[in-house]
């Protein structure tokens, strides 16, 4: 990293160059990204619900994928439109249309709702596609007197792609103006302010190019704009100010701007990749899942970490020593070095930031541990569940939503979306295969949340000689019982008394999977198959994963800190802090959008955990890197720890200012899994930035004294001038290093002589001081 840091130094026009060649290649295919996305991934591709319904698909002959073209009539008329709207559908892929004429049921009681279901033999990427041009063909056919509306799960996943675009797009115009403010508030200066925007900028259409070249080998969900403008904006906006900060108070120091730089990224920089390392690391733990979804945000939130950390140690550090002094351009007011000096001195001896908090750190920690506890109570009564089969993610104005409400309010969804118990067995062991289906469906009758059950039991006399059954009953029973190559294959179908993603029919399929083994033959498999196992399968997934997922962040984070600060109880703070917050975050997410079940979406708590805690590790990097210099210099534990917290607080206030700007914006999403994680996202950042690290963090060092330095813990015998941060790279009270790199062999300094020489250092630093008063 040093080396890289100084050619971005030394040659800065030919690294900013190569930076907007970069750019200019990679803003074609950034713009081509939207396109290349696509939508699903909230499934188990390993899960039985998956395997059962491509032998359904198989052995059934039905369509992978279908639309239900939903029409509604105010005046009644709604009937003579299906003539119309069936001539309308058709068109290449169409493998079938179905609807009231043999579907009477499809008919609302009052005759003005009805539907047709579309099955196509194409992809779901293909019927995603066609769904504005078939929706406005059944709408130039029908006319104006019939409300016209495509759903199904291509018309949602088509509807999903348009919202999270422009979620993304609101968010970022939102977010934009407000960290212009918030860095103007932080800098006061407007070329300040500016560098980090344009980082930010940069940050985006490089990983948006990279995320391009991903769709050409894997699939990506939607969700990946998302996380990247969410994480992107954050950490490159983060990373650029506190670079920026440290090189201006190196100016103002009196350093030249090639040593200013150099020290800055000896130090900032160095705790930066730090920080980058462990975002990248936490959200690395969610390709353990292996489901789309997951990995989507893992590839998005690791390729905009990697670039961030990337354009803040080459383009950030050439652009700075261009700008050299003209960084302070256009600042707002004249700095005093005089209040810097003070707070700096009273954080040094009397530690009065905070100190009715920490004279009593006990007590600090008690009661502050009561009141996380308290707010992540409600947490345990979440509910995680993905929604598979209902419209409720999308906005209430979008035409997918509107349609599937109607088929729900005045037909009935849950004859569209039954649960199936799928049987298959050697031809020679058909009447196994029938034994159990027929135990099977004597179960599910009595079975708590099943209505109907359909099965090939009244047929069974007529297997052998189907030509003696009527045209209904023959193709009733092709849809029940058919041969799939060497094997019979035959199902159940349940309709669940409730919608399927509600809780009743959950509990239906947990029932039927408990039961299901004891009533079926030896020699015969079972599966469900539907919307609602398909749901059950990916939670489960989830449910799978998360001690991994959780275990994995918490090793290699662990290994992280253990490596930067040497200190086994350090890395045991932070992960301990962490959990607390995402536990608080997920409680609060609880109360401010709870429901009727009190469900959230599988996906938001581990990604909360992993984006968070990848994210707060820049502010445990940053403080307890100052304090930690502070302490080697000589000062008391007390002294390190109170001043260290003083000088960082106004960069901590200010990297948090801009991540609760980032994550709030994103609250305006009308998909509801990207509000929530706005919503708990902006929640933890508050309580990291301002709960955990004003107060429950250095309550928690003051308590345990000094030996959370581990073995940079200063003795009598050792001079505190002789240490080195690995963390910063910075030699402490040590001078300037060699012309090797390394630090010089240093003189012993007295302990009184370096406390002096901490506790001043705020004000040899005005831009740090003044944010410490602020």
């Amino acid at each position: 990293m040093k080396k890289i840091a100084r050619l971005a130094v030394a040659r800065p026009k030919a690294v900013i160059a190569g930076w907007l060649l970069l750019l200019a290649l990679a803003v074609p295919f950034a713009l081509q990204l939207e396109g290349a996305l696509k939508t699903g991934g909230f499934s188990d591709p390993r899960g039985e619900s998956v395997t059962a319904q491509r032998t359904l698909e198989r052995a059934f002959d039905e369509a992978p994928n279908s639309l239900l073209v939903v029409l509604h009539s105010k005046d009644g008329a709604v009937q003579d439109a299906v003539g119309q709207a069936r001539e309308a559908v058709q068109r290449e892929g169409v493998s079938a249309v179905t609807d009231r004429t043999t579907h009477p049921e499809w008919l609302s009681e009052d005759g003005r709702t009805t539907f047709l279901q579309v099955g196509f033999t194409s992809d779901n990427t293909t019927v995603q596609n066609l769904v504005p041009d078939l929706q406005d063909d059944v709408r130039d056919a029908v006319g104006d007197k019939v409300e016209v509306d495509v759903t199904g799960a291509p018309a949602l996943d088509y509807a999903l792609n348009v919202h999270s675009k422009e979620d993304v797009t609101r968010a970022e115009m939102i977010a934009f103006p407000v960290l212009f403010v918030v860095l103007l508030l932080v800098f006061r200066s407007v070329a300040a302010m500016v560098v980090p925007l344009l980082m930010a900028g940069v940050t985006l259409m490089a990983t948006q190019a990279i995320g391009y070249g991903m769709t050409q080998f894997t699939d990506v969900n939607s969700l990946f704009t998302n996380i990247v403008s969410m994480v992107g904006l954050a950490v490159a906006v983060d990373y650029s100010l506190f670079i920026i900060k440290r090189f201006r108070e190196e100016l103002a120091d009196g350093h030249a701007v090639p040593d200013a730089l150099d020290r800055t990224m000896r130090t900032v920089g160095h705790s930066v990749v730090f920080s980058g390392l462990a975002v990248v690391v936490a959200l690395s733990a969610l390709f353990i899942p292996r489901a789309m979804s997951f990995t989507s945000i893992a590839l998005g939130g690791v390729a905009v970490s990697l670039v961030a950390v990337a354009i803040a140690v080459t383009l950030l550090p050439a652009v700075l020593s261009l700008l050299g002094h003209r960084i302070n351009w256009g600042t707002l007011r004249r700095r005093k070095n005089t209040t810097g000096k003070a707070a700096s001195r009273k954080a040094g001896k009397d530690g009065r930031p905070g100190n009715r908090f920490t004279r009593r750190p006990g007590l600090v920690l008690a009661a502050l541990a009561v009141a996380f506890a308290a707010l992540a109570a409600p947490a345990a009564q979440l509910t995680l569940r993905v929604p598979v089969a209902s419209a409720d993610i999308l906005p209430a104005d979008d035409s997918a939503r509107i349609g599937m409400e109607h088929i729900k309010q005045d037909i009935g969804v849950r004859e569209m979306f039954p649960v199936q118990v799928v049987l298959s067995a050697d031809r020679d062991q058909s009447d196994a295969l029938l034994k159990s289906a027929t135990d099977i469906a004597s179960y599910a009758r009595s079975a708590p949340g099943a209505d109907k059950v359909q099965s090939v039991e009244p047929f069974s006399r007529s297997l052998d000689d189907p030509a003696s059954l009527d045209a209904a009953a023959r193709t009733a029973l092709d849809q029940l019982w058919t041969q799939d190559g060497d094997n019979l294959v035959t199902r159940v179908v349940i309709t669940p008394s409730a919608d399927p993603d509600s809780s009743s029919a959950h509990h239906l399929v947990d029932d039927l999977r408990d039961h299901l083994d004891d009533r079926t033959q030896p020699g015969v498999a079972v599966q469900l198959a539907g919307a609602t196992p398909t749901g059950s399968d990916f939670d489960d997934l989830v449910l799978r994963s998360a001690p991994l997922v959780v275990l994995s962040v918490a090793l290699l984070s662990f290994l992280i800190l253990l490596y930067a600060f040497r200190s086994v109880l350090l890395p045991l703070l932070a992960l301990g802090f962490n959990i607390a917050v995402v536990g608080a975050s997920l409680g609060a997410l609880a109360m401010l959008t709870g429901n009727a079940d009190n469900s959230i979406n599988s996906v938001t708590p581990l990604m909360l955990f992993a984006v968070m805690f990848g994210l707060s590790m820049d502010y445990m990097v940053i403080m307890i890197s100052r304090m930690r210099e502070t302490y080697l210099g000589g000062a008391t534990h007390r002294e390190a720890v109170l001043g260290g917290l003083a000088r960082t607080a106004g960069l901590v206030n200010g990297a948090a200012a801009i991540m609760v700007a980032v994550f709030a914006s994103f609250t305006s999403a009308q998909i509801s899994i990207v509000r929530e994680l706005g919503i708990s996202l902006a929640v933890a950042v508050v309580l990291d930035a301002v709960v955990i690290r004003r107060l429950v963090m250095p309550a928690a060092l003051l308590l345990m004294g000094d030996r959370v330095w581990g073995r940079h813990r200063r003795t009598e015998q050792q001079s505190p001038a002789s240490e080195q941060s690995p963390a910063s790279g910075q030699p402490s009270a040590s001078g300037q290093p060699s012309a090797s790199g390394q630090p010089s062999a240093p003189e012993p300094v007295p302990a009184t002589t370096a406390t002096a020489a901490a506790a001043d250092t705020s004000s040899r630093h005005p831009q740090l001081a003044d944010h410490t008063t602020r």
